[in-house]
């Protein structure tokens, strides 16, 4: 939580914001360039509870006591109640958070205020047929996808503003779950680019590999093993293969490099990211847009993804990159090969990709838009007052 005003002739903030925000894998990032730049606008007071869905092992609490499907809840509520437990205390609160976000819309009946925004990368699963559905989404039983969606789209109409990470999410809230288009603005929070430059690639010989980078967090969903198995196959004896994550396997072929101690806007990631040639992560199911891609975009890298969620918002085929089938090996064979033996290409593309980061993902930017729509909200909320019947 951020300090209170430590002295009595500081100007009382205009608006007081709650902020319950995931920090799981590439959420930390958000998270952190979130509050950076939130915490610089003077007509407001920041409270945060930032919550994890790891608790390490040794971490003591009295909730181990409950059944193991009951922990990880009540350890992330414990974790979002440095805010939940102040509502009153707010104007508005943004979570990204289904458990926060279920009793903000459960609240919503017996109080107005405060205003109650989601921001979230995740769209509600109207059709599971095209939809990049996580392993453990394939795993519930029917009762339990109909009691989620159900659940969405109470929520949808029990929110007071949707701020979503992609025009994706955005399309789902409005077209398929009904939520009024004046009240879903798609913004994503973007990076930081006071870290994110690009640099002057060190000298390279003709004889130099061509150097492949691939980040991500969850190894098997986001294809780090189909990319491997390409890489074995086509390129062994003319690239090398930097793996940013904890999760790679032991048996690795020669000129794969692993990278497990980064942690998010680590500027030994920065020093990697400029001596690459071209970003691939063939992920089987991701929501996007994801923050490895944005980092590769400002960092003048092209990339190589998979059509999944919001991806292609990012990854523009012959744009910024170029879009390949989930699963398909071959054809992500053949978009590398295309990719590495057209230098002019992967520069043309690189450039194009930071030109949109600058424009359209830069923090510095889109953190104010976010905070300007959470205030003209409150503004609303404090003018307006709406019978509780229409929020039914």
């Amino acid at each position: 939580m951020s300090p209170q005003p430590s002295s009595k002739n500081r100007r009382e903030p205009l608006y007081r914001f709650g902020f319950v925000l995931n920090t799981t894998l590439g959420n930390l990032t958000r998270y952190q360039n979130l509050r950076k730049y939130a915490e610089r606008d003077s007509e407001i007071e920041c409270s945060w509870a930032p919550v994890s869905h790891y608790t390490p092992p040794d971490h003591a609490t009295l909730l181990r006591l409950l059944p193991a499907p009951l922990f990880m809840r009540a350890r992330v509520l414990q974790q979002a109640w440095p805010v939940l437990g102040r509502l009153r205390d707010f104007d508005a609160v943004m979570v990204h958070l289904f458990e926060a976000d279920v009793l903000c819309s459960l609240r919503s009946y017996l109080a107005r205020r405060p205003l109650h925004i989601s921001s979230t990368d995740e769209a509600p699963i109207v059709d599971r047929s095209n939809y990049p559905l996580y392993p453990n989404e394939l795993a519930k039983p029917v009762w339990r996808q109909k009691l989620r969606l159900a659940i969405d789209h109470w929520r949808a109409r029990r929110t007071d503003e949707f701020i979503p990470f992609s025009r994706w999410v955005s399309s789902v809230l409005v077209n398929d779950c009904g939520a009024p288009p004046d009240r879903v603005h798609p913004i994503h929070v973007g990076l930081d680019l006071e870290i994110w430059k690009p640099r002057q690639k060190p000298p390279r010989s003709p004889d130099d590999r061509m150097r492949i980078l691939f980040v991500g967090g969850d190894f098997m969903r986001k294809g780090g093993e189909l990319l491997l198995d390409v890489f074995r196959r086509r390129f062994l004896d003319r690239a090398e293969l930097h793996l940013v994550t904890r999760q790679a396997p032991d048996d690795l072929p020669p000129h794969v490099h692993v990278h497990a101690e980064f942690q998010p806007n680590d500027e030994r990631l920065t020093k990697l990211y400029g001596e690459v040639d071209l970003m691939v992560v063939p992920t089987f199911a991701d929501i996007g847009p994801l923050w490895a891609f944005l980092e590769a975009m400002a960092m003048s890298i092209p990339i190589i993804g998979t059509k999944t969620g919001a991806n292609a918002e990012l990854v523009r085929h012959g744009e910024t990159g170029m879009i390949t089938e989930v699963g398909d090996g071959e054809g992500l064979a053949a978009a590398i090969e295309a990719m590495l033996g057209d230098p002019a290409a992967r520069q043309r593309m690189g450039e194009r990709g930071r030109a949109i980061v600058e424009t359209e993902y830069n923090a510095a930017v889109n953190v104010p838009r976010i905070l300007a729509t959470m205030k003209r909200g409150v503004e609303r909320s404090r003018s307006v007052v709406r019978p509780q019947s229409s929020r039914a």
